[in-house]
């Protein structure tokens, strides 16, 4: 365990295998389909990645992990190691049981998309019927049972739903919700092909942000976090300030990497660039390679003489990787807004 690399937060994909194929998801696997579950797979390269960092926070992604069976196992075995660990889940899956063993390894939170008041509009987002019943009765079950300082809502703002946002906002209110993750449509993954259908004008994107903003003002008890990059020369975050935005630095060692359950890693769970597999070379020396550095460092045209750029730096250039295949390039969002 010694000279173990510190990270501060990471993503750890356990699957590509999902039950819902939502017409957002971000996934770059997703368009040609995805590997099935390997439970073995997912704790040897847990294993491996504890053997080779100490990191502070571990978010279980996928896919959908409460597809692997022994997943309340890979959860004890980050606990053991000192580390938070949240849960990223569609919540359709989830039972009582696991939200009793969830609270019984200390979990730090669990984040469930609620992308609606509407059922029919949630459920036409993820293609999955009765999703909306399930994720919903999962968000119950886990305030019950872990309390709402351990349980989050996640919401997408699309196209589809941001014209009610008021009634899905007092509905997390009424169930006693007080985090919630709101993030606009963020392309890559099956949202390339329905980019037309759920992708926002800028004005809409602006009113939605704006209502989410006010309402959160008006109830100081709830919190709103944004954490999808946006150029802030469309939308600056001192516009919204009931929302807290976060930034995504290029420096690899202070970034949420994203490690799949084959060992690969990347910038983020956006990503579909591999910087490096752990089972080939250490993540330490990923981290270090001056080559993979110096692809991170350069700065989008469109930015070069932004005040801004520091602040933001071009939005979200994982998306740019996803559509142009280059990270050089300003997040595709600018290609609508900035046309305004």
């Amino acid at each position: 365990m010694c000279g173990r690399t510190e990270l501060g937060f990471l993503v750890y994909e356990l699957t590509e295998a999902c039950n819902q194929n939502c017409l957002f998801c971000y996934n770059h696997w997703r368009p040609a389909g995805c590997n099935p579950v390997d439970t073995r797979l997912a704790r040897h390269t847990l294993r491996k990645i504890l053997s080779q960092a100490k990191i502070g926070s571990i978010s279980f992604s996928g896919g959908e992990p409460s597809l692997l069976g022994n997943l309340h196992d890979l959860v004890l075995k980050c606990r053991f190691a000192g580390s938070n660990v949240n849960v990223l889940t569609n919540g359709t899956l989830l039972t009582e049981a696991d939200i009793r063993n969830f609270a019984s390894l200390g979990i730090g939170t669990i984040q469930i998309p609620l992308l609606s008041h509407n059922c029919s509009v949630h459920d036409s987002l993820t293609r999955l019927p009765q999703s909306w019943e399930k994720a919903r009765a999962s968000l119950e079950l886990a305030l019950g049972i872990l309390g709402a300082d351990h349980v989050a809502a996640v919401l997408i703002v699309t196209a589809r739903n941001a014209s009610d946002l008021d009634p899905t906002l007092d509905l997390y209110r009424e169930l006693g919700l007080r985090t919630i993750m709101v993030n606009r449509f963020n392309i890559g993954g099956n949202g390339i092909a329905n980019r037309r259908e759920l992708e926002l004008a800028p004005d809409q994107l602006r009113t939605a942000f704006r209502c989410i903003s006010d309402f959160s003002v008006r109830h100081p008890g709830m919190s709103f976090a944004s954490g999808v990059c946006t150029p802030m020369c469309l939308m600056n975050p001192d516009d919204y300030p009931g929302i807290k935005f976060t930034s995504c630095t290029t420096d690899l060692r202070q970034r949420p990497l994203a490690i799949s359950a084959s060992g690969d890693v990347r910038f983020c769970n956006h990503s579909p660039f591999v910087l490096g597999n752990i089972y080939q070379r250490p993540l330490r020396e990923i981290l270090e390679d001056e080559s993979l550095i110096a692809r991170y460092t350069g700065v989008p045209q469109e930015c070069s003489a932004c005040h801004l750029y520091p602040r933001c730096k071009g939005g979200c250039r994982a998306a740019s990787e996803q559509l142009y295949g280059s990270f050089s390039r300003i997040d595709p969002i600018a290609e609508t807004l900035l046309a305004k």
